[in-house]
């Protein structure tokens, strides 16, 4: 399937970003994997395309434009009607660029620290779906520094009395909770009726039986796992998502802001151009579903629950490898995906009140006192833990090199 060449590039890392390597950490990473020969694409100094898949073109199939179209004629219907009684946050015009400066500079300063990964360790192929084609995943040292340094920053930020922590621990806020399975049950039937050109089994849109295939022989590692994505969305949502609404920009708005940033450019970086496509749309949903509740908890479960599909991964992407153009096909795909979350989400937002209230920075630094900050602290330790295993498997690789 790889039409790509076994390269190993050779950049001198600069001393800031072996300092970043060594600061950011991820859920992903607590657990060292053995050094094993894996695949690697051609690095950013390189002239080799980015693997994926196939040739770019506009070519689509016409099975799934059909029926794309009755899924977004229907999510525009619905998104109409929900409009005149929609919360005001939705069409903030009293925009303060102020209150808004720094999440923007936020995600421009990942944006950097991730191209600066990108130019020293190139793009490689996202673990899940390398797991999905059937090849060893790569070490991925760009992806991880993109996922290590959010939930480190996050972590940070809550223990040092910088942000709080959005949960409430109400009975409200466990009814939104409820939310992501009932998306993920739905998006997955979805897409497997927008696919109809290869064949889907029971089990690739079971969710026990999805969960079970990820995590059903380590239950703590799903736990640390479930920890990772949490504190990635502390990030995303109370760092930006949260002072963009604060500041008057439209929920619409800040979440196109972060699909573009934090899903579309960092992950086509450190991942490829598909993988962008399909993460502009993951944090365009998230970004949605946290102005729902303004608790991290439903967006967090969420984005557990996408790391815990294997067996449906696997019949997604040979979905997508199989059609006439991969990346078009995605784009229609995560399209679809995105004005439908839009109108289901204008509907939970007539009907539903939020958990809680949205929180501002706190005034910080502070020495850790609550239950929040203890909780951060904590992070930060195993995080850190396993940063620096990151790190040191990526100093022994430049010694081998």
């Amino acid at each position: 399937l790889l039409q790509c060449r076994l390269q190993r590039s050779e950049p001198r890392m600069h001393m800031l970003l072996r300092f970043c390597l060594l600061a950011c950490t991820s859920a992903s990473a607590l657990t060292p994997s053995p050094r094993t020969p894996v695949i690697r694409m051609a690095a950013a100094r390189a002239t080799a395309p980015v693997f994926d898949g196939k040739p770019y073109s506009a070519e689509v199939l016409p099975a799934t434009v059909g029926r794309s179209s009755a899924v977004l004629a229907g999510s525009a219907a619905l998104f109409a009607a929900c409009v005149p009684g929609l919360p005001d946050w939705w069409s903030t015009a009293s925009l303060d660029p102020g209150a808004c400066s720094v999440p923007l500079l936020t995600m421009a300063a990942s944006s950097a620290l991730v191209a600066a990964g990108w130019s020293a360790c190139g793009t490689d192929l996202h673990p899940i779906t390398a797991k999905a084609r059937g090849v060893t995943p790569p070490k991925s040292y760009t992806f991880q520094l993109l996922g290590l340094s959010a939930p480190l920053l996050a972590s940070a930020a809550v223990a040092s009395g910088w942000q709080p922590l959005p949960v409430a621990g109400s009975g409200v806020e466990l009814a939104h909770a409820v939310l992501p399975f009932a998306l993920w049950s739905i998006d997955v039937r979805l897409l497997r009726w927008l696919n109809p050109h290869v064949s889907w089994s029971e089990e690739s849109v079971s969710l026990p039986a999805n969960y079970a295939a990820e995590h059903g022989d380590s239950p703590v590692g799903a736990v640390l796992a479930c920890v990772g994505v949490v504190a990635f969305e502390v990030y995303v949502q109370q760092l930006l998502a949260a002072p963009l609404t604060l500041g008057g920009c439209p929920v619409l708005g800040s979440a196109s802001l972060i699909a573009l940033t934090a899903g579309l450019l960092n992950h086509a970086l450190a991942n490829g151009l598909l993988n962008g496509l399909l993460c502009a749309e993951f944090y365009w949903t998230v970004s949605l579903m946290f102005g729902l509740s303004n608790s991290v908890l439903p967006v967090g479960i969420y984005h557990h629950l996408m790391y815990s599909m294997p067996t449906f991964v696997t019949r997604y992407q040979l979905a997508v490898d199989e059609a006439p153009s991969p990346a078009a096909h995605t784009l229609l795909l995560h399209a679809t995906l995105a004005a439908w979350h839009c109108a289901a989400f204008a509907a939970v937002a007539r009907l539903a009140p939020p958990a809680m209230p949205l929180l501002a920075p706190l005034d910080g630094p502070s020495v850790p006192a609550g239950a929040a900050a203890w909780a951060g602290l904590a992070c930060v330790g195993l995080f850190g833990f396993a940063a620096a295993s990151i790190a040191s498997d990526y100093a022994r690789g430049e010694e081998a090199a």
